[in-house]
This record gives structure tokens, C-alpha cells and sequence, in this order.
């Protein structure tokens, strides 16, 4: 099937590694310039290089989440470089953490702010693109008392209403919105990589859960999340897709 991405504009937040640098590839496979933004510029070094062997543009900026100035010069800086922009994924995460204060500081800010400024930024480009698409990268945690109470399973799903609430809002200016819900996802570098080590009962615990009795691969997201945000996807948006490989419970109606 195609996708009808070759030759589109595409940002994503947060894609260097795991789950964002995967879209991120994707979407340079189904022939889209990219542009992404996260910390180290090494690593976003070499996410430029892979995006780039697939014969498209890349641009690619290093920062802190929390910075919003940074997301907006960077949003405003594809745009202009890209001459426009068709579909941005965000997908920069803090991460787990405690029930801490600090942490819920730093998921507000990384999570559900880095996303909010983004779109901001990148409306007028969107809406100018007559196929504008975004795509918000929530977690299945949002939907589950997962692990324990926690800033990152609250900013999830706030993240599931307010992108539900643009899609609403952006449906009658042709921008079409989704989110995606991962489940337990390994990868280089992941979280659940150090919990395996260090909290090993809590990922045996989740391995059970699971299904499949094993963990998701970033790739095995990606697919889904280029999927929703292609023009192959034209009637769906308010849609939250779930993909877990069946770890959730509840049923959605």
C-alpha cells in the first residue's frame, strides 16, 4: 500500500533514539524530508546521517525538552528550511520516574508542553499543507494503574484528551490528529533496559502480563505511527490507537 508520503515535510520530537528515532527513519524510508529534535547532538548526528541515506533532507536541532523557546526556534527553523510542513509527530518524553514533585515538574514541561509548542508552532505550516497531519505519542500507561501513581501516567493522559480536543478543533482547517499509545517498549538505551537490571522484579511482573511474553520493539510502533500519520489514513482523526501486543485489559468502545 502507499502511504502517499514521498515528497511530504516531517518533524518529530524526541527523534534520535527508541520509539521517535524509529518514526523518524520510517518516515524517511516512505521518501518524507525529516526533521527532529532532541538532547545530544551526537545522537542527532547520526539520525540525520540514517534519514539521509534513505535520499531525503534532514534537519536536526539538539536541546532540552523543557526549553520552550528551543521547541519553538526549532519548529520555526524546519519550517523555514523545509519551506513547509505536513505532519508532525511528537513524541518527547521525560520518562518515568516517582511520584516526586520534580518529576511531575519535569513531565509537564517535556511531555505535555514540549508538544503543545510544537503545534503552536507548526499550525500555520500544517494548515497551509492541505494533508496537515499530527500525531500525538501518548502511552498505554494513561489508560492503566500502571506500576504506580506517577507524573508520567497523568501527563499520558492528558495528552489522550487534549489531542482528541484539536482533533475536533483542527478537523474543519484540514489537519487531521491521532495519538498513539505504546505498551512496554524495549530498545537501546530504555528505560525498561534499566529496569531490567536494577528492578528486575517489576519487569518480570510486566513480562507475565504480557501476552506475547515480550516486550514491544520501537520498529513495531513506528509502523502504526507512520500509518496514522500518512494520507493513507485520510479518515481517521480523534482516534487513539492502542498498540501493546494485547498487554491492556480494558475494552475500548
Amino acid at each position: 500500500m502507499d502511504l502517499g508520503l514521498k515528497g511530504k515535510k516531517a518533524a518529530v520530537t524526541g527523534g534520535s533514539r527508541g520509539i521517535g528515532k524509529s518514526i523518524a527513519t520510517l518516515l524517511a524510508q516512505e521518501g518524507c524530508d525529516v526533521s527532529i529534535c532532541a538532547r545530544g547532538q551526537d545522537a542527532i548526528a547520526a539520525t540525520r546521517a540514517e534519514i539521509e541515506g534513505h535520499g531525503v533532507q534532514s534537519f536536526g536541532t539538539a536541546l532540552q525538552g523543557r526549553d520552550g523557546e528551543s521547541v519553538r526556534t526549532w519548529m520555526r527553523d524546519t519550517c523555514e528550511t523545509f519551506g513547509g510542513l505536513d505532519v508532525l509527530v511528537c513524541s518527547l518524553s521525560a520518562g518515568g520516574g516517582t511520584n516526586d514533585e520534580r518529576y511531575w515538574y519535569r513531565s509537564f514541561e517535556i511531555d505535555l508542553m514540549s508538544a503543545t509548542r510544537a503545534v503552536e508552532e507548526a499550525y500555520p505550516h500544517l494548515k497551509a499543507s492541505g494533508s496537515g497531519s499530527i500525531l500525538i505519542v501518548s502511552s498505554m500507561a494513561a489508560a492503566e494503574t500502571f506500576v504506580s501513581p506517577m507524573a508520567y501516567n497523568a501527563m499520558k493522559a492528558a495528552l489522550v484528551t487534549w489531542s482528541k480536543q484539536l482533533a475536533e478543533h483542527y478537523a474543519p482547517k484540514g489537519i487531521r490528529v491521532n495519538c498513539l499509545q505504546p505498551g512496554p517498549t524495549m530498545f537501546p538505551g530504555s528505560n525498561w533496559e534499566m529496569i531490567k537490571v536494577a528492578r528486575s522484579r517489576i519487569y518480570s511482573g510486566v513480562l507475565r502480563q504480557q501476552p506475547t511474553r515480550r516486550m514491544g520493539e520501537a520498529e513495531e510502533i513506528a509502523r502504526a505511527a507512520v500509518f496514522l500519520a500518512s494520507p493513507a489514513a485520510r479518515w481517521v482523526t480523534g482516534a487513539t490507537l492502542r498498540v501493546d501486543g494485547g498487554y491492556t485489559k480494558g475494552v475500548q468502545f
